[in-house]
């Protein structure tokens, strides 16, 4: 028998350079069962934590990897995302799977969002298109 690679998931920190544990198929004591998933709530947390930092409005660029279907169900990340778009004029460049774009756009109402596809731009055609909005 052939056993599927466990998939799991972490948060990177960039300011510390630390990951922590987020995600995992596999049942670990403790954390938040929701659909396929067990989520570290600690991660959740700090996570939220990260989104919710009033600091985070004085940044110059917002990165969040991923916006997926949690967030879509209102789960993990959702209030922190929504609280961020409502207070921040901020740029962000959010990462999120092509099947569920518009429905992304529409839950969040995004205006004239720039939309890059990894599988069709260049790393050096994205970076000008995002120097280009600054």
């Amino acid at each position: 028998m052939i056993k599927e690679p466990a998939q799991e998931y972490e948060i990177h920190l960039l300011d510390c350079g630390k990951s922590i544990p987020l995600a995992s198929r596999e049942h670990v004591k403790g954390w938040i069962k929701i659909s396929s998933f067990y989520f570290n709530p600690e991660a959740i947390l700090r996570g939220n934590r990260i989104l919710n930092d009033p600091k985070i409005s004085n940044k110059d660029l917002v990165v969040v990897d991923e916006i997926g279907i949690f967030e879509l169900e209102g789960k993990v990340w959702a209030d922190s995302v929504s609280l961020l778009v409502s207070k921040s004029d901020t740029y962000m460049i959010w990462v999120v799977r092509d099947t569920i774009l518009e429905k992304v756009i529409l839950k969040w109402d995004l205006k004239d969002p720039v939309i890059l596809d990894i599988e069709k731009v260049s790393i050096g055609q994205a970076e000008k298109r995002i120097l280009s909005e600054f």
